[in-house]
């Protein structure tokens, strides 16, 4: 089974993710569940407590991080992309980084948006590559 932690920070491209994830790791036939939180920077926590339960063979960690006026923007990417990197070298799992880090509300639609880039598929297609990468190494 395969964990999916989503921020509700930008919900509207968050939400379009989990879709693309979810629908192509049902097309695929991989079990999944979903857990959700507040934000980009709570899904580092989320995800180190998830690591320990062994019914989960993957995490797809999925967010949206866009650029508005403050220093906030970069306080956070940093936080986040340092946790996640930190947490997948401890990992006996794949974390799959599924945060979008966009300058504006337009590009992170582009690629949530079915009918354009969703990159919430190609979340999903890696969390499989590395599960079954991770079952041969075993």
């Amino acid at each position: 089974m395969i964990a999916i932690v989503k921020a509700e920070f930008n919900k509207e491209v968050t939400d379009l993710l989990l879709q693309g994830c979810v629908d192509r790791l049902t097309q695929k036939q991989v079990p999944n569940k979903i857990f959700t939180c507040p934000g980009a920077v709570e899904t580092v926590s989320y995800a180190r407590r998830l690591m320990k339960n062994p019914a989960y063979e993957a995490i797809i960690i999925i967010g949206a991080i866009i650029k508005g006026d403050t220093d906030h923007y970069e306080y956070v990417c940093q936080f986040v992309t340092q946790g996640v990197s930190y947490l997948s070298a401890q990992s006996d799992i794949p974390l799959i980084f599924g945060v979008l880090t966009t300058q504006t509300e337009e590009l992170a639609m582009a690629r949530a948006l079915p009918d354009q880039m969703n990159k919430g598929a190609e979340f999903a297609d890696t969390a499989i590559f590395m599960t079954e990468a991770f079952k041969r190494i075993d």
